[in-house]
């Protein structure tokens, strides 16, 4: 008779029972939240802070203008004074006995312009930058008598691109957003897991006790009622994450609609991140599974966890060339390789560049992974539960194999 839903009810109950796990789980959020506020107050007050030294202000100067831009009266208002020995100046601002000397050059389109300056700390310094480019623009738009032309100088127009596709149009890039949340839930699952689900493989063979209890449970029934077990764990810190998430969402969302425009929800993009979310968290499961079936202590372990996780979050550093590249060899091996299709698979929805056919494909190859992999898991499990100090390795399994093959045989 199957015991899974006893190994279930086991495992959960146990991992969620315990005051560490509620304490590690609810902690992390208030963290999240307390960080948050005190980065975000602190930014704040930090960014004003070098708005405000950065920027121009009335500051006693002298310049030299060979570019015939600059217009006295301009400079007089910000402080400036036309030089009548440049060299002398620049002595006195090495001196301290003058804030600063611009010199304008003949093109400023094309060359820079030259700042002597008394030194007022690093972010004040930015401060004598503003304050000629400000003389330079406001001396040019004294020349120019049409308002619309200095409006237009002053700050150039934006341009708002409205892009067509199959008649329609086309969403954009706030169409990524809601399909790039699939991805960041698989990080977030990976390392919630990654410890978890070696460590319910690991425990019982490390106690010693894996044999007994396989006398009343199979080795399928354990190992699948572990990884169920520690997914509805998973799930249950994911929605002490996700309330509070949610409640910022719908603060934020409406924030940012009347600034950048409305989050567009693509039903497919979201219906393929789902899967692919489901299937990529099923595959990572297993494989850390696999890595706990294949050692004999939690301290062996650490190698191959790491390992495993790697292989699942290498193809960040390649997705940039995946969503611009989609067609090339490399974006297909990132695609169709089996730990790499998650992530692949997801950012590459997130931009629209996964046609419908390869979707299917991603989708039905990271389940069967996951499903061969937990079969694997399974075999190891049972094979080397009685193997206490050492890891598998090939050649056992393979010398598994070849017992079982002469068995049949035999038979």
């Amino acid at each position: 008779m199957s015991r899974l839903g006893t190994v279930i009810r086991f495992e959960f109950v146990r991992a969620v029972k315990k005051p560490a796990f509620w304490i590690g789980t609810l902690a992390l959020p208030v963290v999240i939240v307390v960080v948050s506020l005190l980065v975000g107050v602190g930014q704040s007050a930090g960014t004003d802070s070098v708005l405000s030294s950065s920027s121009a202000t009335k500051t006693p100067f002298h310049y030299v203008d060979r570019s015939g831009l600059v217009s006295e009266s301009v400079a007089a208002r910000w402080g400036g004074t036309p030089s009548t020995d440049e060299a002398g100046d620049r002595a006195d601002v090495v001196a301290g006995r003058l804030d600063a000397l611009i010199v304008f050059p003949r093109t400023p389109s094309s060359q820079s312009i030259q700042v002597t300056a008394k030194d007022r700390g690093l972010f004040e310094n930015g401060s004598y930058s503003s304050l000629a480019e400000r003389v330079l623009e406001q001396s040019v738009a004294a020349g120019v008598d049409d308002p619309e032309s200095v409006s237009i100088l002053r700050s150039p127009p934006n341009a708002e691109v409205t892009a067509y596709v199959e008649g329609r149009v086309a969403p954009g890039w706030l169409s990524i957003v809601p399909p790039l949340v699939f991805v960041a839930a698989f990080f977030g699952l990976v390392l919630l897991l990654a410890a978890r689900m070696v460590t319910v493989v690991v425990e019982e063979k490390e106690n010693r006790i894996s044999e007994m209890i396989l006398t009343t449970v199979t080795a399928g029934d354990l190992i699948r009622g572990k990884v169920i077990a520690m997914l509805l764990v998973g799930l249950v810190q994911i929605g002490v994450f996700l309330v509070p998430g949610l409640l910022s969402l719908a603060v934020v969302v409406p924030l940012l609609a009347s600034r950048v425009g409305h989050v567009v929800i693509d039903p497919w993009r979201m219906v393929v991140g789902a899967l692919l979310l489901i299937g990529g968290v099923l595959l990572a499961s297993a494989l850390f599974v696999v890595v706990g079936a294949a050692v004999p202590t939690i301290k062996d372990a650490s190698t191959l966890q790491s390992a495993a996780i790697f292989a699942l979050i290498i193809p960040v550093y390649a997705a940039f060339f995946v969503m611009t590249s989609p067609t090339t060899p490399v974006a297909a091996f990132f695609t169709y390789f089996p730990t790499f299709t998650p992530v692949t698979a997801m950012v590459r929805n997130a931009v629209g560049a996964l046609s419908p056919v390869e979707s299917v494909i991603c989708i039905v190859e990271v389940f069967a992974v996951a499903v061969v992999l937990l079969w694997f898991a399974q075999y190891l499990f049972r094979h080397s539960v009685a193997q206490y100090g050492s890891k598998v390795t090939v050649r056992q399994v393979l010398s598994w194999r070849r017992g079982r093959g002469r068995t049949d045989s035999g038979q």
